[in-house]
C-alpha cells in the first residue's frame, strides 16, 4: 500500500532533508577546517568537533523551520545555513565533475559561491522573515 502525501507531512519532509543537509554540509566544512589545525597527532578530534558542531546546527536548522518560529534572526540564519551550504557544494563539486582537468576549480567554491550563498541567503531569509 503505497503512503499518501498529505499536507502535514510534506513539511516535516522537507524540515529532515534540509536537517540532514545541513548535518553533512556543516560536518564536511569544519572537519576539512579541523585538517589543518595542528592536534599533534590527535587527529579524532577533528572529527569529534565537526561532530558536535553538524549535530549543533542540524538541531538548529531543524528548530528554525518548525511552523511558528519565524523571528528575522533565525530565519536569516537559517537561509544563510542553506544557499551557503548549498552555493559551497556546488561551486566545489561542480568544477571537479565538469572541469577535471582544471587544478583550482574548488577555489570558486570556497571563495566565491560559498560565501555569495551565505550573503544571498541571509538577505532572503530576513526578508521571508519580514514578509510572513
Amino acid at each position: 500500500m503505497r503512503a499518501r502525501l498529505d499536507h502535514a507531512t510534506l513539511p516535516a519532509m522537507m524540515r529532515k532533508a534540509v536537517a540532514v543537509l545541513a548535518f553533512f554540509g556543516t560536518f564536511f566544512i569544519v572537519w576539512m577546517l579541523m585538517l589543518v589545525m595542528p592536534l599533534g597527532g590527535h587527529v579524532w578530534i577533528g572529527s569529534l568537533v565537526a561532530l558536535a558542531a553538524s549535530v549543533h546546527v542540524s538541531r538548529q536548522v531543524w528548530n528554525g523551520t518548525a511552523e511558528g518560529s519565524g523571528s528575522v534572526a533565525v530565519m536569516a540564519g537559517l537561509g544563510a545555513v542553506i544557499l551557503g551550504g548549498l552555493g559551497f557544494v556546488v561551486g566545489f563539486f561542480g568544477p571537479m565533475i565538469l572541469a577535471p582537468e582544471a587544478n583550482q576549480g574548488p577555489m570558486l567554491g570556497l571563495f566565491i559561491t560559498g560565501p555569495a550563498g551565505v550573503v544571498i541567503g541571509a538577505i532572503a531569509g530576513a526578508v521571508y522573515a519580514k514578509r510572513r
